[in-house]
Order: structure tokens, then C-alpha cells, then sequence
């Protein structure tokens, strides 16, 4: 016999809580250490290095992983299970996406500042325009899409067709999006053509 599940108390959410802050403080103050006491780069260009890169996994890695759970979600066939996820990407997307992408952005443009490669080589360019490229789908399609679903979630439920239609066109676009920034990973690791 199964038993029910029982919430998670409260005092179990707080300890969770702070445990989570503490690492989280012990990892910026750690990445700090190591930025100013880099012997490969210049103090300020490591910091800005360090929070371009860490960053951009957290976006990148983020899409990644919606993009899984929304392919495992398309397996079931559960409308519900999709339906969440949508609502998780939404969330997540605006919330803490869009601002990841432009601390990314302000901080490749702060580390060129400080660096004499110049903006005409094509990793530079590539880079830009697959930002933008990423910024015209979220603001254009991504961010006005999962409003859409949000309203037909609400109004016509997770099973109805045209909710499942708008689900699977939000998330082809953003496995679409996802390879675009897989892309600017790979051009500003390898730097290509320079």
C-alpha cells in the first residue's frame, strides 16, 4: 500500500534555503578570488570573463535542459506534462533567461573593451548576430507565445488541440533557439576564421 505523500515543512524549506544562499556566496566569493588573483589575464577582463562565461552556461545549460524535458514530455503524450513544462520555460524564460542573456551580452562587450582584438573579426560578428538573432526570437515569438499559452491553458485547458498546437510551436522555436546559442558557444570557443 502506498502512502501519501506529505508536504515538505517549513522548517526543511528554510534549512534548504540557506544552505542553498551559502553555496551560492561561497562560489561568487571563491570566483572572485580566483578572477583578481588570475595569472593568465588582467584583473578586470578575468571578472568580466568569469561572469560572461558562468553566465552563459547558466542560460545556455538551462535551455539545454528545458529542451530535454520538453522531449521526454512530447514521448508521453501527456498533455499535462507538456503543459507544465511550457510553464516552466515561460517562467524561467523571462524571469531569468532574457536577463542572463543580456548580463552575457554587457559582459563580452565590457572583456572587448578591455582587449585590442577589435569588433570586425568574425567570431565578434557571429556572436553579435546570433545574440540578436536570440533577443528578436524571445522578444518577437517566445516571450508573446507562452502568454498565448498561459491563456489557453486557462481558458481552454492543457488537452485542448489548440493549446497542444501553440506547446509544440513554442517548443520547436526554442529547440531552433537553442541551437542558435549552441552555435555562438561553439564560434566564441573556437573563434573561427580569425
Amino acid at each position: 500500500m502506498e502512502t501519501p505523500q506529505t508536504a515538505v515543512a517549513p522548517d526543511a524549506r528554510r534549512s534548504s534555503g540557506a544552505v542553498t544562499a551559502a553555496v551560492g556566496i561561497a562560489v561568487a566569493v571563491l570566483g572572485l578570488v580566483f578572477a583578481f588573483d588570475s595569472s593568465w589575464y588582467p584583473h578586470w577582463y578575468a571578472f568580466f570573463r568569469l561572469v560572461h562565461v558562468a553566465v552563459a552556461v547558466f542560460w545556455v545549460g538551462g535551455g539545454l535542459t528545458i529542451t530535454l524535458l520538453a522531449l521526454k514530455a512530447e514521448r508521453t503524450g501527456d498533455p499535462n506534462e507538456l503543459a507544465t513544462i511550457a510553464r516552466q520555460a515561460a517562467f524561467v524564460g523571462e524571469r531569468f533567461f532574457a536577463p542572463a542573456g543580456l548580463v552575457v551580452l554587457l559582459m563580452g562587450i565590457a572583456m572587448m573593451v578591455h582587449t585590442d582584438w577589435g569588433w570586425g573579426k568574425f567570431w565578434v560578428v557571429a556572436g553579435l548576430v546570433g545574440y540578436a538573432m536570440t533577443f528578436i526570437t524571445g522578444v518577437g515569438f517566445l516571450s508573446p507565445q507562452s502568454k498565448r499559452i498561459a491563456t489557453l491553458l486557462d481558458e481552454k485547458g492543457a488537452a485542448a488541440a489548440e493549446t497542444q498546437a501553440a506547446i509544440a510551436r513554442i517548443l520547436l522555436v526554442a529547440r531552433v533557439d537553442v541551437g542558435v546559442l549552441l552555435l555562438v558557444v561553439a564560434d566564441m570557443v573556437t573563434k573561427p576564421f580569425s
